[in-house]
């Protein structure tokens, strides 16, 4: 596909310049500034406006002259001119910034209205399905850096180990940390907010180090399955639960960690439907 685009000028202005006299024919007053507006276009339609540009021709001699090889009357005269009577850019020049601003603004605003003001909200439909969801957004806002080691002792005693084997560019005091279990499953969920200071190749070496920690320690002999989630800043980095990984290091998948709360209910309404009707025998004996 061929496209057309480049720059072009179009005059917006004229001026007539007092009390100057042309430095080649010495013709007194004899000077027209012309001055050009210059902006991009895509297809001919207008985009960008981009600079002025003016020139001075004599109309004895024809001599032009550009604004860099003014004299100094010929400056001093057009100077006073501007003042009086600026050269203004139409509008029409940035029409196309306009269309395409009014249309990204179109959009935005309706995106807007389609997530908060829409018939149904994506989120909370999804959440509604699926309640393990809604207990792995909670555990999630419940990582802190501070917990009791009397009544969270596995998280200490991790935290303890990670701290003597931390990621080199890590501040382990920084780390926060929320671990739970439920039967012969144990989550671990930490937020690492200066994970930007580890390679991204490099990430993945802290859910060895998880790992490594917890298999040594005697109190969780007995769990069967590890769910491990790693929250960035913004987002989640790193999952690594029994059946799944995500250890790219930059974004992750943290619905991974759901099979540590249960598995997937069912839709009861989809099953009603499927499932045929009773008829009545008052029914069969009034179509007989």
């Amino acid at each position: 596909m061929i496209f057309f685009f480049g720059t072009r000028a179009s005059k917006i202005k004229e001026h007539q310049l007092r009390n100057t006299s042309c430095p080649y024919c010495s013709t007194a007053n004899s000077f027209t500034v012309s001055t050009y507006s210059r902006y991009f276009h895509f297809f001919w339609i207008p985009i960008i406006p981009l600079f002025k540009s003016s020139i001075a021709e004599c109309g004895h001699c024809k001599k032009s002259y550009a604004t860099a090889n003014f004299s100094p009357e010929m400056n001093r005269s057009f100077e006073q001119e501007k003042q009086r009577d600026p050269a203004k850019r139409p509008i029409w020049q940035g029409l196309g910034c306009m269309v395409l601003l009014a249309f990204f603004a179109l959009v935005f605003s309706i995106s807007l209205y389609g997530t908060f003001f829409g018939p149904k909200n994506t989120t909370k439909s999804t959440l509604s399905k699926d309640p393990r969801r809604a207990s792995l957004e909670e555990d999630i806002r419940k990582i802190s850096p501070v917990f009791s080691k009397e009544k969270e002792p596995l998280t200490s005693a991790l935290k303890e180990c990670i701290n003597y084997e931390i990621v080199s560019g890590l501040d382990p005091a920084k780390i926060q940390y929320f671990t739970r279990m439920e039967e012969n499953r144990f989550l671990i969920l930490l937020k690492v907010r200066d994970m930007k200071k580890v390679e991204v190749s490099s990430r993945k070496v802290l859910i060895d180090i998880i790992e490594d920690c917890l298999y040594a320690m005697e109190d969780l002999k007995d769990v069967d399955d590890y769910y491990i989630g790693i929250e960035g800043r913004w987002n989640t980095v790193l999952v690594k639960t029994p059946l799944e990984a995500d250890l790219g290091g930059r974004f992750a998948d943290k619905y991974k960690l759901l099979p540590f709360y249960g598995e997937e209910p069912t839709d009861t309404s989809k099953e009603m439907d499927s499932v045929p009707a009773k008829v009545s025998s008052d029914s069969l004996r009034l179509s007989n």
